[in-house]
């Protein structure tokens, strides 16, 4: 463990904000990188210019004013991240810790970065205070302290990789792109993602995880090396003495409804949860079985067998992320 200040005119310090969202008209100008409502997200940075890691990386704080709330979520994603390295396509925590915010400390209004001065208003550049920090190696050692030291007014945080590559969000939202999204991504390159994603939460399942949270803003898009990567798994659950076939086909729902349909057709499954933070009781209470919906356009995008599989998709007719991986490549197969 090192002890480290966080003070912008000596060293680490906390910069643009990360987790802000805004829609004027039917554009989104700020989009998440690790947003939701038990943390604040900014730029991690150095005032000698680059970071240890050769960039500079996400630091996700748990919200001051919402610890009871965040704390099993903090919790989750500790364990999920620790259990899950070497996984390709997540996200990767780099780092851990506590953060003791100086008395006094007033945390920067949540303002989109749309001009370069909201963006200086909503930055954490004028927090200080002192980080205990962890390897990720040394977790057992962050969780062994978790409760203490918040009762002892530090905050759980977390070192994250940025994502640099497109959010999937900008390129399939119907309402975004202005129904346009159909040419942003062919049906084969949709249904490779499809595989992708599968391909992954088939090892986090293995282990023990789900995500749950599967809002499209939680992937993103590598169009060079076309590989997808997820972030944020605080609303998931790690539990690996007790991963029932129930608790995989939640997963699995959740998968269908909201990313691949919206990959699919534009947008989530009508009586999904919105897009946007969401809490582990919104996703524990939806649905169990949706209905697509196609619109004209969607429909001369997709054939018969396509459609044929998300309708049995979100009728939770996948139990694991196996059979649909399986399913998908079928299709895959037959596109050009």
């Amino acid at each position: 463990m090192q002890q480290i200040r966080l003070d912008a005119s000596s060293g680490f310090y906390l910069a643009e904000p990360l987790d802000t969202w805004l829609t004027a008209g039917q554009h989104d100008f700020a989009i998440p990188e690790a947003g939701g409502s038990s943390a604040r997200v900014f730029l991690y940075k150095h005032t000698a210019g680059p970071s240890p890691f050769g960039y500079n990386p996400a630091f996700k704080v748990m919200r001051h004013d919402k610890i009871s709330y965040a704390k099993p979520l903090f919790l989750e994603e500790y364990n999920i991240l620790a259990n899950m390295r070497g996984i390709e396509g997540m996200t990767h925590m780099l780092q851990a810790g506590f953060l003791k915010t100086d008395p006094n400390t007033i945390w920067p209004a949540e303002i989109a970065p749309l001009t370069k001065q909201m963006q200086k208003q909503g930055e954490g550049v004028k927090i200080k205070g002192d980080l205990a920090v962890f390897e990720v190696d040394d977790i057992e050692d962050v969780l062994a302290q978790f409760e203490e030291r918040i009762q002892d007014n530090w905050l759980p945080f977390l070192v994250l990789e940025r994502r640099w590559e497109e959010n999937l969000y900008l390129l399939c939202d119907a309402g975004y792109t202005r129904g346009n999204f159909v040419r942003n991504l062919s049906m084969k390159q949709v249904l490779d993602i499809g595989i992708q994603i599968c391909t992954i939460l088939e090892q986090a399942h293995s282990r023990g995880a789900t995500f749950l949270d599967h809002k499209l803003l939680h992937y993103y898009w590598n169009d060079i090396r076309e590989k997808v990567i997820m972030i944020d798994w605080n609303i998931g659950h790690w539990q690996p003495t007790n991963f029932s076939v129930e608790v995989q086909q939640a997963d699995m729902i959740q998968l269908s409804s909201r990313a691949l349909h919206h990959i699919f057709t534009g947008r989530q499954a009508p009586g999904t949860v919105a897009v946007g933070p969401n809490r582990p009781e919104d996703i524990a209470n939806s649905p169990t079985h949706y209905k697509a919906s196609y619109s004209f356009d969607v429909q001369n995008r997709l054939n018969e067998q396509e459609m044929k599989f998300l309708d049995n998709a979100l009728d939770g007719q996948f139990t694991t992320p196996t059979e649909m991986k399986n399913a998908l490549q079928v299709l895959h197969s037959k596109r050009l």
